[in-house]
């Protein structure tokens, strides 16, 4: 059975609509709930540790009880192999691996194979995978580490800003939205790592700003670590300002004695810290390119890419040598696709190009958790809310213009939205606090308009200062039209909703509706992944002896869907993953391997039925090794595009 995601943002959309008109009709209803409700969290909260504790363990555990209807999931995107190459890379002591003789047949995007055999992604991704492969014999075991750790530091950095319960609240909402089905929990490629290392410089920075532990320096300084190690550049984006806030302080301080005390206490830590971690990365990039300055990144990008990473720069001049078609059909196709359309068309690609913040609201807040992100920007430095109605109008306009981008994605209400949005954010008295989370939001939206890819998990870093504006907006909301109890019954109406569409989405999944699409919160197309390649291998690997699968795609083949992937010790797997290529070439891979059985796998046809195959939509077969010459060709030589 399959749904379309655009029902459950229908759904969504719906839950939100009545849990406002229900606090406005019928606000009685929800006052006992409120009042025991913060009675509870209060409680909890008095015991920080213990609600860190939960609010981390809380999505692990519900995740872990899907697990008959959502298994551990397969690799399936690029990113993923390219990240679990890395981990296991780690996980054998060492920062790359030697170029391998057959090279140019296990050759991909995403990875690099001279001047040494590694993985293209930043390391910080493959550390959690390799500490889950090295510590509990699984790799998805290190994801659901680096999700507990996020939900936990989501939490401690909102009790920074706002109060234990409403931090306790926002944390737990956080956790079952992100910390179950989205693909942070059910995939490869990253997400939670990037949120935590966001989550520990924003939840730092209030600490250092007041009470100048030590402590809280070196927690700023893990999360700067993180980030540049998985999202440098957003990372770069997020920390600056707090960094300049960091600096600025620091100036504006008493007196020449108090600033040396600061010094030594906050800047030096921090700047110890970061020091050490470039080095040892300044050492990774070494082990991997040669260059201290050149990561595996911008070398494969060098090596292959034609579509540059930002918008201003130009195309490639001089395709590079693609050894497959498949690496050709990534470059020059796949990335070709997203540059010509924001070049073609002016006004389209300026439209998709400015809808790119937009869309982080519909990704990571939806409409339920919208209006108390946006009630900061409504509310005074004395934390009392503007004028009645000036406040529903703005809200009402942001909210609903919102609405009408992401349902109608019409160029003259997205501009006009964003001027208004500019224009309140300018009049709004808001405390200087609440300001730097808002700067920092707005650098985030600056810098996903420079870019040519854009993809949700870039804008991860965001996602800690959206959340705090969600948690003060709660607790603000809550104080408005106090007599009616108007807005404690929003906040509880749009609790009870979060809760609500969790629900909904542990149905879904238990009677096995599949949802179309690769949103975070279409988790079913992470359900399974990759799988039809994951039982080829468990066929390959229930024959005896050693095998050597040789993977031939069809003409219409999907180039992100790739076979072709391996681990760190490649002629020590059981199963070896190769590509075909010419007839000539394809003899030099089999004389290497005299000691395995060669199997042909066409992902793209038909099965063949005979005995002893397995029962899955792909073909596999004996490798017609006789039909190869008996004369190989020389292999070329794949530093040519270095």
């Amino acid at each position: 059975m399959q749904m379309s995601a655009h029902w459950l943002y229908v759904l969504e959309l719906v839950v939100t609509l009545l849990s406002l008109l229900l606090a406005f009709r019928a606000p009685r209803i929800s006052q006992r709930v409120y009042s025991r409700t913060l009675h509870h969290l209060r409680r909890i909260a008095r015991r920080p540790y213990f609600s860190a504790l939960l609010v981390a363990a809380l999505p692990l555990l519900l995740r872990f009880a899907l697990l008959a209807w959502i298994p551990v999931p397969q690799p399936q995107i690029q990113e993923e192999f390219s990240y679990l190459l890395g981990a296991d890379t780690l996980a054998h002591g060492r920062l790359a691996n030697p170029t391998h003789p057959m090279a140019v047949f296990f050759d991909n995007v995403q990875l690099i194979q001279t001047p040494h055999y590694a993985s293209a992604r930043p390391p910080g991704q493959a550390v959690f995978l390799c500490l889950g492969q090295v510590l509990f014999g699984s790799p998805w075991l290190g994801v659901c580490l680096s999700v507990g750790l996020m939900c936990g530091a989501f939490y401690w950095m909102l009790r920074a800003w706002t109060r234990p319960a409403w931090a306790l609240l926002t944390a737990l909402i956080f956790a079952i939205r992100f910390g179950v089905f989205t693909y942070w929990t059910n995939s490869y490629w990253g997400g939670s790592v990037i949120a935590l290392g966001g989550a520990l410089v924003v939840g730092a920075l209030p600490r250092l700003l007041s009470r100048q532990r030590m402590r809280d320096a070196w927690w700023f300084g893990a999360g700067c670590c993180l980030l540049a190690s998985t999202r440098p550049f957003e990372g770069l984006v997020l920390v600056l300002p707090a960094a300049i806030a960091l600096l600025r302080w620091w100036i504006r301080s008493a007196d020449w004695s108090e600033r040396r005390f600061l010094l030594a206490r906050t800047l030096l830590p921090i700047t110890g810290m970061l020091f050490v971690f470039f080095a040892w990365l300044a050492y990774d990039n070494f082990a991997n390119t040669g260059h201290m300055a050149l990561s595996a990144y911008q070398l494969w990008r060098q090596q292959q890419s034609v579509v540059p990473s930002f918008l201003w720069q130009p195309l490639r001049k001089t395709v590079p040598i693609y050894y497959s078609r498949q690496t050709q059909q990534f470059n020059t196709v796949w990335e070709m696709y997203f540059w010509s359309h924001l070049r073609q068309n002016v006004a389209l690609g300026i439209l998709r190009v400015i809808e790119r913040p937009v869309q982080f609201l519909s990704i990571y807040l939806r409409p339920l958790l919208l209006l108390p992100f946006l009630i900061p920007l409504l509310i005074t430095k004395d934390r009392q809310p503007v004028a009645g109605r000036r406040m529903i109008t703005d809200g009402l306009f942001l909210t609903t213009g919102l609405i009408a981008i992401l349902l109608g994605h019409a160029l003259p209400v997205t501009l006009i939205w964003y001027a208004w949005a500019a224009w309140l954010l300018a009049h709004a008295r808001l405390k200087p606090s609440l300001r730097l989370l808002m700067v920092m939001l707005l650098c985030g939206a600056f810098c996903s308009l420079l870019t040519t890819f854009h993809m949700p998990t870039y804008e991860a870093p965001f996602v800690a200062p959206a959340f705090v504006l969600v948690a003060v907006g709660m607790r603000s909301l809550a104080t408005w039209r106090r007599s009616s109890g108007t807005g404690r019954a929003m906040v509880v109406n749009l609790s009870l909703g979060c809760g609500l569409l969790f629900l909904v989405c542990t149905v879904l999944t238990v009677f096995h509706v599949h949802v179309d699409g690769e949103s975070p919160f279409n988790w079913s197309s992470y359900e399974n992944r990759l799988e039809v390649r994951a039982a080829a291998e468990k066929f390959l690997e229930q024959q005896p002896g050693k095998q050597l699968a040789i993977v031939r795609y069809g003409p219409d083949h999907d180039v992100l869907y790739e076979w072709v992937w391996n681990l760190a010790e490649i002629d020590q797997q059981k199963v070896i993953w190769a590509r075909e290529l010419k007839p000539a070439w394809n003899v030099r891979l089999v004389r290497h391997y005299p000691d395995r059985r060669v199997w042909l796998i066409e992902p793209d046809a038909e099965p063949s039925g005979g005995p002893g195959a397995p029962a899955m939509p792909a073909r596999i077969s004996p490798y017609p090794v006789a039909a190869l010459p008996k004369q190989g060709e020389e292999l070329p030589d794949m530093s040519v595009n270095k």
